[in-house]
């Protein structure tokens, strides 16, 4: 009987902590790169959906991706979907992660906006490990609600073996207002410090 307990508890602490991760303030502050300045993810209230895809200058796996992201970029920029690079690494200049050299990236990005997360506060809150990893929001009254996390698709090294592209399955269920059929998918990628 005791035992019963424990776990009945054990899983609805479980179940209200994923839940509270699962919304993210609107007042989450992210620096733009290339602009200078801060913003909070209330800037992008109006979209049907926001992907943020925690990168790497210096990370293999996200040089990989690199265009792939922007491809899904241009894929949904009609369908009011924003896709964000984030950059957690510019607390550890001596990993060659500076501002400086964020903002020269973002250059080479056609529309996609480029943000680092300074103080790791997105990337905590979101509990992120590894770059690349993406976080799909879509806007709700109380915030954002965190409806996709993990890898981008299922094969990091070779575009031309993709079977399953994660991302691109999450949106077109969002879009379509149908259930996320995959809510988490194990990244793979560099590990965040």
């Amino acid at each position: 009987m005791n035992l019963r307990l424990f776990l009945t508890l054990s899983a609805l602490l479980s179940y209200s902590f994923c839940t509270a991760q699962n919304v993210v303030s609107k007042d989450l502050r992210l620096y733009n790169v290339v602009t200078d300045n801060e913003i909070t993810m209330s800037h992008f209230d109006s979209h049907d959906a926001v992907v943020m895809v925690f990168t790497s200058i210096r990370c293999p796996y996200a040089k990989l991706y690199k265009d792939r992201v922007s491809a899904l970029s241009e894929q949904y920029a009609d369908q009011n979907v924003r896709f964000l690079f984030v950059n957690p690494h510019a607390a550890h200049p001596s990993k060659k992660e500076t501002i400086a050299l964020m903002k020269e990236e973002a250059s080479s990005l056609d529309d996609m906006l480029y943000f680092s997360d300074t103080n790791h506060e997105a990337r905590k809150l979101l509990n992120v490990e590894k770059s690349p990893e993406v976080i799909i929001l879509t806007p709700s009254s109380k915030g954002y609600r965190k409806v996709y996390q993990g890898a981008i698709d299922d094969s990091p090294q070779s575009e031309a073996l993709v079977r399953n592209n994660y991302v691109q399955m999450t949106l077109n269920n969002v879009l379509s207002n149908k259930e996320v059929s995959v809510a988490y998918q194990q990244p793979v990628g560099c590990r965040i410090k």
